[in-house]
């Protein structure tokens, strides 16, 4: 299957007709796109699967109702009574038919805001023979989703309309696929299950229980016995449902089991961190209470001595000052007023002689008493310096003892400082909170649990087997009842072709899908590693189709699950073309018949490589157009130039938009292909 033309009308950012014709040269496979970002790549990504699905690819967090299809430049010139159409065609071919598919809205605009309202919708689809227009038939509206689904299946189109720039994860619209399904689509093993299921798998509905209903008996004898063979049925199919359940059950215990182990074995070492992280803490907070004892003793230090060594200049020049106004002191030592006081009260010198106011010994006395403090400064400038003296001593070595206190501090905070950072790395490794005895038990739930469902579901295959031979037995003594009635005989002889052919599509299936996952899961890590050149990962498919990535480690390969953008788009590329190659190649060998599987798709990318190293985008261009009959490249200008995919292109094409314009055009490139641009 090809894409030979894409015509878009008033789409989104293109205003008026704008067309791009795709290379079907077998070997310039390759049409290419450039356009820088904000342009309009990812706009006609998005015609792909508004033409074909009539919807586009949604932002997280929004709706198919946010976006509007209208071209703004178109819809800001529309009044109340115009109407504008936007439409796209898309035209596709195989090796036999050509298809036309074309969606059409015509709108009318909600003034005066900038809405456009939807007035009328056409959908249609046109086949003719791939080498003529003559035989152009139109499909009949009804069908046309029915058909679009068989040639480019909707649950596929995220495989084939890659879309680089937000498409990192397996799946649609934020919905995880089912991997298993699709590959089984791709591969033409859904065919298998279609047969099966029609035959047996459909219930009542199914072509084996409508025949046993054509086989009919008469006699109470034969009833009892379809009566109590229904029965039987009726407990097979229900020891099937509870298996399903059972299975499903399984599925998401081993999911949990498997999460946990993983989130344990990522976190070995915590439990260890977790012991170094309560004895950093004990640490933190002794040295956090060591240091605030410090700085706490510098402040007293401080506080209580360093008054004095600023005081000492100012007390060594008032002591200058004084002693040179008053001269020598002619106080007596020691003496105060109060003792001169005291002699002159009692009327006797302490040597005998008497005293009386006005005799020479009692103006000798009150000369000494004006000698004294308050009268004279001599005494306080005494007590003065000996203070003064006092102070110097005590405060002689203080600086040196400051000075290597505030040292202290500086190391306490040095030491602090550096156990808090240890403290935080280990709280960034590690959460103190997590109960792993938690994890453990749950753990263990988890497993017990999978051994009780495994031997139930054990149990019901036993019971399906022993009710099935039941079921055997009592049909062996229906058919003996039976023959004699030819037309019940020839139904049962159907019912049996019918089982036998179930049997036989059932074992080819089940060998198969073992060949298929065996092929892709030796294959996808071929193209991992010649595509992206890392030889510490690898890529593998689970039994589920999910698809794992590996790191390289001492002990071994261990699963990565945080995975970055570019690990996730690297490991989706790998699956894409694994699948793509694989189903490439199994049409040329004609393995299977046609009916048995889709043909080949085209794939569309858009921004493939915006997150992928320059060496990457080499490597995974090379490979392209090799496993794909068609590649559409939307993409930027400056990731082309590693592409080295020069010899692949068969159309080119740049879409150029005027700064001051609001909308984009597409131009024809003939100087890529003569290396320009």
């Amino acid at each position: 299957m090809r894409f030979e033309r894409i015509t878009m009308y008033n789409f989104m950012r293109y205003k008026g007709e704008n067309r791009i014709d795709f290379s079907c040269d077998r070997e310039r496979n390759v049409t290419l796109v450039l356009g820088d970002n904000t342009v309009g790549k990812t706009t006609i990504a998005q015609a792909f699967r508004w033409c074909l699905y009539g919807a586009v690819l949604t932002e997280r967090g929004k709706r198919q109702e946010d976006y509007q299809l209208l071209n703004t430049d178109v819809l800001s010139l529309m009044n109340a009574d115009s109407k504008g159409k936007v439409w796209v065609e898309l035209i596709a071919s195989d090796q036999e038919k050509r298809y036309i598919i074309r969606r059409e809205i015509i709108y009318t605009r909600a003034c005066p805001s900038m809405t456009a309202e939807e007035f009328q919708k056409k959908y249609s689809m046109y086949i003719s023979d791939a080498h003529s227009m003559e035989s152009l038939a139109e499909v009949d509206e009804r069908k046309v989703d029915e058909l679009i689904n068989e040639l480019f299946p909707r649950n596929l189109s995220h495989y084939f309309l890659f879309d680089g720039e937000r498409w990192n994860d397996i799946s649609v619209n934020g919905v995880k696929e089912n991997i298993k399904d699709s590959v089984h689509i791709l591969t033409g093993l859904s065919a298998y299950q279609a047969a099966m299921r029609h035959l047996k798998d459909m219930g009542p509905y199914s072509v084996i229980s409508k025949f046993k209903k054509k086989i009919t008996g008469s006699g109470n004898l034969y009833d009892n016995l379809e009566a109590e063979e229904q029965k039987y049925e009726r407990k097979i199919e229900h020891c099937k449902k509870e298996i399903e359940t059972i299975e499903i059950n399984i599925s998401n215990d081993k999911k949990k089991y498997g999460e946990i182990q993983t989130y344990l074995e990522m976190n070995r070492n915590t439990e260890a961190l977790q012991g170094q992280y309560r004895k950093l803490g004990i640490v933190k907070k002794s040295q956090g209470e060591h240091l605030l004892s410090e700085y706490k003793r510098l402040v007293l230090e401080y506080s209580d001595k360093v008054y004095m060594i600023f005081a000492e200049p100012m007390i060594q020049a008032s002591l200058k000052m004084v002693k040179s106004v008053e001269g020598e002191r002619r106080d007596v030592p020691h003496m105060r007023q109060a003792t001169i006081d005291h002699i002159m009260k009692g009327g006797r010198c302490i040597c005998g002689t008497a005293l009386a106011p006005g005799t020479k010994e009692w103006n000798c006395l009150l000369e000494q008493r004006n000698y004294l403090p308050p009268a004279d400064m001599g005494s306080l400038l005494g007590e003065f310096e000996r203070t003064a003296a006092r102070w110097k001593n005590r405060v002689k070595n203080t600086p040196e003892e400051l000075e290597e206190t505030a040292q202290k501090i500086d190391d306490c905070v040095r030491n602090y400082e550096e156990t808090c950072n240890e403290y935080i790395t280990l709280e960034q490794r590690m959460d103190e909170h997590i109960d792993f005895a938690g994890h453990r038990r749950r753990l263990k739930s988890y497993q017990q649990s999978i051994q009780e469902l495994s031997a139930k579901k054990g149990e019901m295959q036993g019971q399906i087997v022993s009710l099935n031979r039941q079921k055997e037995r009592l049909e062996e003594e229906m058919r003996g009842l039976e023959a004699k009635d030819e037309e019940n005989r020839r139904w049962r002889e159907r019912v049996e072709l019918a089982e036998a052919l179930y049997r036989k599509l059932y074992h080819d299936f089940s060998a198969e899908e073992r060949k298929v996952f065996l092929e892709l899961n030796k294959q996808i890590q071929y193209n991992f590693e010649r595509m992206f050149n890392a030889k510490d990962k690898k890529i593998e498919l689970s039994e589920q189709y999910n698809i794992q990535m590996y790191y390289k480690t001492d002990a071994g390969y261990r699963e990565e699950k945080n995975l970055s953008e570019g690990e996730k788009i690297a490991r989706n590329f790998a699956f894409i073309v694994t699948i793509m190659d694989y189903s490439r190649k199994r049409k040329e060998e004609k393995a299977l018949d046609k009916s048995q599987g889709n043909d080949t798709l085209p794939i569309v990318l858009d921004g493939p490589f915006s997150k992928l190293g320059d060496e990457n985008i080499r490597l995974i261009a090379k490979v392209l157009p090799e496993v794909s009959e068609q590649v559409v490249l939307f993409m930027l200008k400056k990731d082309w130039k590693y592409t080295d995919l020069d010899e692949f292109v068969g159309n080119a094409y740049v879409i150029e938009k005027d700064a001051e314009k609001s909308y984009a055009s597409i131009r024809k490139a003939e100087d890529i292909l003569d290396g320009g641009i």
